[in-house]
Order: structure tokens, then sequence, then C-alpha cells
């Protein structure tokens, strides 16, 4: 919640490209950050920095911004796990002395260091915090939103077509790609570092300091240890994550408490703490509301306790229609420059700017899958692979059938690559599927990545490791769940966790509301590279479904949606006039083949029902044979 931008000139900058560049930078920044946040720039004839932050920073105790003498700290996020004494000036000097200050922290985090003559900007160790950067001009800058930095670089932001196909396909732009071209995020570990020339411009230079694979080896290493040793371990960095914290936040935290284990741990373990965090549980499936209450309860029973627990629906209808699809792709769009995932069409819109007062901390439980062997095959099925497995899992943003051939091939070829580096490094088995969706699915797809203060423990170091260094077979057990758990909190450990499949959610589907009108106005539309990323066709077919009384792929409608509206702000000179066509063709009542006996007009009436529509699957499943 932090907007940074950063550049240093090779050589002599000309007055006119500076202005120009500065112009672009001015111009593209209106309407990016409310007018009340704090704005904060520094800098010379070759060398320029420019901070917005919220002028209320709220109850956190970390400031974005802080210089003692020569050295400014910029900090983007708040360093959880790091040994923080002294203040972000007092780490930002230890980072201009060449320590590796991230190596304990709980991703995302980036830290930028000033001083008079040089400075060194430091990537977490996942790669999770959102910096980026490019090169024109003899101009190198790092910025943390790609579209404002390719517009001051570049001058028009253009869509990277590598970037694209991954977020087509996986859902998120993967490793260190941008939606734009020209830009790429900073590797995890990365340390960029310049110093400057007696004559004028600075000598730049990157390295890969402490990073995710260190973190991996590390677990690897720990494998065959004592059950008791690997408990103690992801413990201490658990209840290290708690009592860190209120030196950086000095109000109560919110903790999702759903009816599954992850935020069961990090519950047990903040209670372990006598961190008693507000607890809010989002009950769209009503299995999830029922179990966290029951969890509540017992803290209230047996431990006199009375934590505040507050229960609402995250996706209602009634909260989410009012603002129609399109405007809600456009929200997302803007507010995080094209990055976040497209699931999120179906939850409230939120404001395309920034809130004016930095958001109220809080724990998310993501990450909590290494633990668990999320992703791994059921041990008892048909032999599937780990490149299969992962294939499967993350080649997952829509349908292949969806997806034009090329793409998906593309994208099979970029992860076979991580495979391959994955097993170069010693990673082996089912780990390989546990590398993949840490560096990928955590790494670039978690939201909180976008969100000063929610801080995510699962992440801490040590527990990754001990996660790596854990069996597969103990992994499927729960392991490091149950057994913390029951150590912390033993009255919740009989309780039975709520599986992603108990219940029926009442959250909103993308097609309800103006979901049809609004994807068949973009299939008329959107005609540029990013469209055609994905079959039309197949677009269309899952809105005709609907017709029928279907219920189509959402992934299908969510993916293309996001597409057409990147292509609106990325590709606008493609974008064709609306004709209504499409709408008129998906709407259209079927024609009927002849006159219909009684009997089978109140079969049909019975098909459209939610009774007939689940009769009607699972006949349609048996006769298939799956």
């Amino acid at each position: 919640m932090q907007l940074m931008l950063c550049w240093f000139a090779h050589g002599a900058v000309s007055d006119e490209a500076h202005s120009q560049r500065a112009a672009r930078f001015t111009q593209a920044l209106d309407g990016l950050v409310p007018a009340s946040w704090t704005r904060h720039d520094l800098g010379g004839e070759d060398w320029g920095v420019t901070v917005l932050h919220p002028a209320d920073q709220g109850a956190f105790r970390w400031p974005t911004v802080e210089t003692a003498g020569p050295v400014t700290a910029v900090s983007l996020g708040i360093p959880v796990g790091v040994d923080a004494d002294g203040g972000p000036a007092a780490l930002a000097e230890r980072l201009l002395a060449a320590e590796d200050v991230h190596r304990a922290v709980v991703p995302p985090f980036g830290l930028l260091a000033l001083d008079t003559d040089r400075f060194s900007l430091q990537q977490d160790w996942l790669g999770m915090a959102r910096v980026f950067t490019g090169t024109a001009d003899g101009v190198t800058a790092y910025c943390t939103r790609p579209g404002l930095l390719a517009t001051f670089l570049h001058g028009k932001p253009q869509p990277d077509l590598a970037g694209w196909t991954s977020y087509t396909v996986c859902g998120h732009f993967g490793g260190d790609l941008s939606p734009v071209a020209g830009t790429r995020q900073l590797r995890p570990g990365e340390r960029a570092t310049g110093r400057r020339l007696p004559g004028g411009g600075w000598h730049l230079d990157s390295e890969l300091r402490y990073a995710v694979d260190d973190v991996v080896a590390e677990g690897l290493a720990g494998q065959g240890r004592p059950v008791a040793e690997q408990l103690d371990r992801a413990a201490d960095a658990l209840t290290r994550v708690a009592a860190g914290v209120p030196r950086l936040y000095a109000d109560q935290i919110t903790l999702g408490l759903s009816g599954g284990k992850d935020s069961r741990l990090i519950a047990a373990t903040l209670v372990a703490a006598d961190r008693l965090p507000r607890f809010l549980t989002y009950q769209d499936t009503a299995a999830e509301g029922r179990v966290a209450q029951q969890l509540v309860q017992l803290l209230r029973d047996r431990r006199g306790l009375d934590p505040e627990h507050v229960l609402r629906l995250a996706g209602a209808p009634a909260k989410v229609l009012n603002t129609g699809l399109r405007e809600r792709a456009r929200y997302l769009r803007d507010r995080y420059d094209h990055q976040f995932p497209s699931s999120y069409l179906t939850r409230p819109a939120d404001s395309p700017l920034p809130p004016e007062r930095m958001s109220p901390a809080t724990y998310t439980g993501a990450a909590g899958e290494l633990a668990v062997g999320y992703w791994y095959p059921a041990a008892a099925g048909p032999t599937v692979t780990p490149r299969q497995a992962g294939m499967g899992k993350l080649l997952a943003g829509a349908p292949a059938a969806a997806i034009a051939p090329a793409v998906f091939a593309a994208e099979r070829d970029r992860i076979e690559g991580i495979f391959q580096h994955a097993e170069a490094m010693g990673v082996r088995g089912l780990h390989l599927l546990d590398y993949l969706y840490l560096v990928e699915r955590m790494r670039r797809w978690s939201t909180s990545a976008y969100t000063t203060g929610m801080i995510t423990p699962f992440l801490a170091p040590g527990f990754v490791a001990t996660t790596f260094a854990l069996t597969p077979e103990q992994k499927r057990e729960r392991l490091l769940h149950t057994g913390i758990i029951a150590r912390l909190v033993p009255e919740w450990a009989d309780i039975p966790f709520v599986s992603l499949h108990t219940g029926r959610s009442t959250a909103t589907r993308v097609w309800e509301g103006d979901g049809v009108a609004a994807v068949s106005d973009l299939l008329d539309t959107a005609g540029g590279t990013l469209a055609g990323l994905m079959h039309k066709p197949a677009v269309e077919k899952a809105l005709r479904s609907l017709r029928l009384g279907g219920r189509p792929d959402a992934r299908i409608l969510q993916q293309f949606t996001s597409l057409a509206v990147a292509a609106e702000a990325l590709e606008p000179e493609t974008m064709l006039p609306a004709t209504g066509s499409t709408y008129a063709r998906v709407t259209a009542r079927p024609a009927p083949f002849g006159p219909e006996s009684a009997p089978v007009r109140l079969l049909r009436r019975i098909r459209h029902t939610r009774f007939g529509n689940r009769v009607w699957t699972t006949v349609r499943q048996q006769v298939r044979g799956h």
C-alpha cells in the first residue's frame, strides 16, 4: 500500500529527456492514489525517488519513509520476522553494509536504502514484493506498479505477451513476468545496488542473495529428523511471528477464522502466545460458520476468553451485483495494475483507488497448503507423476479447450523449466509440487502481496523449510497442523476440519446480474491480441449453456473478462464497436423440435429445478463412466 518509483541514470541526462519522463509520470499518476496521500521526493540531476503513501498510518509503528542522518529508508511493507530494533533507518544501514536483512522476513517486504552516493534495493527471499524494474535510454528504474514504470521509461505501456500467456493459463503472471512489456518483477532475493560515479551517472549492479532455493535446501537437508524436532521448528517459527508483530502494529489484529486447518493453526499459535486476535468468518459456506463458532465457544468455555467474532458473507449477491461485471473488472485492473486474480470478480466492487488510511493488519492462512500436500495426487488413486499433477494444478486458469493451443503449449514449456531447475537443486518426487506451489502460486497469485499488514505466518522461512523436511505421508496426515494444534490448544484437536467442498456456497456467480450481457458485449468489442489468447467460440458456448439451464465453467468467463478489460487499457486501438449480436444469440430461445406432450413439458420443468439439475448431472456422469 505504497507507491514508489526510483530511477538512476547511467550517464548524463538531458533536460529534455528528464522533463519528458517527469511529465509522463505526473500524468500517469493522476487518479492512481488519493490526493491526501503523503508524497516524498528525493533526487538530483541523474537520479530520483518518489514515494507516496497514506498520511494516516493507522496503528502501524513502522514508517514507510524514515531518514536518519545521510541514510533514508523506504519500506515496501512491514518487516515481520526481522530483528527490527532501531527502526527503518537502522535496518537500511545494515542493508548498505551488505547484510542479508531479508533472511528471516515473512514476505512480502522490500527495502530501499539510500545514502549520499549509493543505494541498495532488496527484494524478499520469495520474490513476492511487487517491485518491478526496466531500462530504457540509459536509465534504470524500479517501481511498485509495472504500468507506471513502463509509462515512465517508454511512454506507453504495451502488453507483454509472455506475461499474459501465463495469466491466461495459470490465472496469474508467472515467475518474474509482468503485464507490460519492458518490465519484470525483481527475482527472489535479488539485490540491486548502485554507486554514483565521480563525473555523474551511476554504476549499477544486481545479485541474488539469500533466496527461496536456500530456504528449500535447508528443508531438504533436514529430512529424516525426529518428528518432535520438526514440530518444534515449525511451532517456533510461527510463535516468533506472533511475538514480533506487536512491535510493528499497535492494535489487535484480525484473523480470518474458517472451519479449515490453516486458520485454526494460526489461531492456536496466537492464543498460545497470548496475542488473541479478532476473528472474522465468511459463512458463504454454512459449515465454515458453524465450525468457527464452535472453536470460539470452546475458548470461552475452557479458557475464559471472550474474543470478538464477526460472521459475514464475502460474496453475497446483494453486495456484489449493485456494480456491473465490467465495472468490477475495471476496478480490479486499475487498483492492482492487472495483477489480481480474476476469481475476485465475484467479490464486492472495490474502489479503483487505494484507501486514504492504512488498512488494519490481518493474518492470512495462505501457504499452509505446503504442509499438507495440497497439490498431491490421491495416494490410492491412479498413478500420476509429479509433473502431470503439477501441470494439471497450475495450468488451470481456464480449461485447455478454451485456450489457444500455442498459448497452452508455451506455458507448459515454462513450467517444465521450473521442474528442471528444482530437480537440479535436489528436489525430488512430490516435493516438486510443493516447490511449484511456492514459487508460482504463493509468489504471484497470493493477494497478500498487495496489502501492507496482511501477514502470512506460514511464509516464515523456518516453517517453509520444515515443510520440505516432511515426508509426503506426514503431509497427507497433516502432521504439522494436528501436532501443533494439539500442543497449543488441545481442546480444538478433535473438531473436524471443514473441507473445500463441504456444503453449497451462496457466493455470487460471474454470470449473475449483468454478467451475461457484459461478457457478450466484450466478445463483440475485444478484438486484439489479449482477447485472442482464448477461443471466443468457447466463451460464447459457455454463455449459451446458461440459456439451457446449465452451469458453465466460471473460469472461462472470468478469465476472458479480465483479458478483454485489460485490452481496453493496453490495446485500445483494437476495440470494436458494440453490436449486441452475441447477446442476441446467447439469449435467444432454442427453436422447438416439434409439439411437446404434457409429460415432456413436465420433465423439462423439473430438469430446470435444483433437484432436477442434480439428478441430470448424476445420470450424465454414470452414462459417461465417471
